[in-house]
């Protein structure tokens, strides 16, 4: 089962710019992924590090709502796109889960942010927004120059449309698909407050 690659960080020496970047409000929850092929339907469910079913206490409310919301278009989409078998790759999250830590008692949502067909790596975000334009994805916030100054922007809060954590911006194809993330300040800052500074700093750079 394909794994969710890690996005690095906009920040320090490693930062590179990205021209016409694609950018996709980050949703604060835990990463999913679910396995479809033409055999099996979607037959296989995963954290990003371990499988699960319907008997984990932890992951299982992923199952009920993907097969209410997304099984039945995104098959469609899996077939009449001629794909053998296909990763989904979401986001389980609560109106108020922060750092991906469940509160309880609160409702789940279930949110697609990226799909990796058979064989490839994630579907470009042009190609992405084409395919799923009509299932719940990550809300697109617009195209822009990833820069040093954009991030700033980010890390102040001054785009419109982030519900909290920050952002994720993609851009080209296949195997040229290149991803960036930044976080809003006043995120680490809670994360600080509720976690301490140990846990916290470790779970504002994941």
């Amino acid at each position: 089962m394909k794994p969710y690659p890690s996005i690095p960080r906009a920040t320090g020496q490693s930062f590179h710019e990205i021209p016409n970047a694609y950018i996709f409000d980050k949703l604060d929850g835990r990463n999913i992924r679910v396995e479809w092929s033409r055999k099996n339907g979607w037959g296989k469910w995963g954290t990003r590090h371990r499988l699960f079913d319907a008997s984990d206490k932890e992951f299982a409310p992923a199952i009920p709502l993907f097969e209410q919301v997304y099984a039945e278009p995104m098959t469609k989409i899996a077939r009449d796109n001629r794909w053998e078998s296909v990763t989904a790759f979401l986001e389980l999250w609560q109106p108020n889960s922060l750092g991906g830590v469940w509160v309880p008692g609160e409702p789940y949502t279930l949110t697609l942010f990226d799909v990796a067909p058979y064989k490839e790596c994630q579907m470009g975000p042009k190609e992405f927004m084409k395919a799923f334009k009509d299932v719940p994805t990550a809300a697109f916030l617009g195209q822009v120059n990833w820069t040093r100054g954009y991030v700033e922007q980010v890390r102040s809060g001054q785009i419109e449309g982030v519900t909290f954590e920050g952002v994720v911006a993609k851009a080209g194809e296949k195997h040229k698909l290149v991803l960036s993330k930044a976080k809003q300040q006043r995120w680490v800052d809670a994360l600080l407050a509720r976690y301490g500074e140990a846990e916290g700093k470790k779970l504002a750079e994941s």
